[in-house]
């Protein structure tokens, strides 16, 4: 855990850099260990995606996996309220829309898309990630050491962070190993530069994809039942 007591921030408004581009599913249910063939699906109908920076691939989530301290074993029951996105610089927002009314072969999955919009960033003194990766730690004090080591490379300092439990993402080139991260207490333009950037490695894969976060509740829970 790194924890540290701090003055409270003033609101600004984002810039609008980047965006998420959101899509209605039509989709019953979808492996829980879905990255990498959702990363397939997508790019087999727009391969430019490969070559675009800060571009993310948001792993998609249903009821069962809470606020992603915890997800199903095999597989995940999608809601008519679900939606898939994809973090996008803005300029690159309009070839994403191509994706309306196409269907996504996620494995052996179908998963069709509709309705898309686009989705600001939100501006939030707390941030959540499903899955940060670094491709080298050994525990939960290195892990957060790099955190902060590659925050301050971009001129953020952290006040309060925790990470949870391990995520593993197959894809074909290894294993990546991530863990569920909250940072808190932030500073709103360094929100926004969180979400722009991400943190770690795989955002195509749906790691390092930071998201707004209400209380710590869910995480405090977390950590009392590992």
């Amino acid at each position: 855990m790194y924890w540290e007591e701090e003055k409270e921030e003033s609101s600004n408004q984002s810039n609008e850099k980047i965006v998420d581009v959101s899509f209605k599913v039509n989709c019953k249910k979808i492996a829980a260990d879905h990255a990498y063939d959702l990363y397939q699906a997508v790019t087999h109908l727009i391969p430019k995606i490969n070559d675009v920076n800060n571009l993310a691939i948001h792993s998609v989530y249903g009821a069962e996996s809470g606020a992603g301290w915890e997800r199903p074993e095999t597989e995940i029951y999608l809601s008519k309220r679900t939606r898939f996105c994809i973090r996008t610089p803005i300029e690159f927002a309009d070839e994403l829309f191509k994706l309306n009314e196409k269907t996504l072969n996620i494995g052996k999955y179908e998963m069709k898309l509709s309705k898309p919009n686009i989705k600001k960033l939100i501006i939030t003194d707390t941030l959540f990630c499903r899955a940060v990766v670094f491709k080298n730690y050994s525990d939960e004090n290195i892990f957060l050491k790099n955190v902060n080591d590659f925050l301050k490379s971009i001129d953020i300092n952290i006040k309060k962070m925790l990470c949870g439990k391990e995520h593993i993402i197959k894809t074909p080139n290894g294993n990546l190993v991530g863990k569920t991260l909250l940072i808190t207490d932030l500073e709103k333009k360094d929100s926004i530069k969180i979400q722009e950037i991400g943190i770690g490695v795989g955002k195509l894969y749906g790691c390092g994809i930071f998201l707004p976060h209400k209380s710590i509740a869910p995480v405090a829970v977390s950590k009392t039942d590992e």
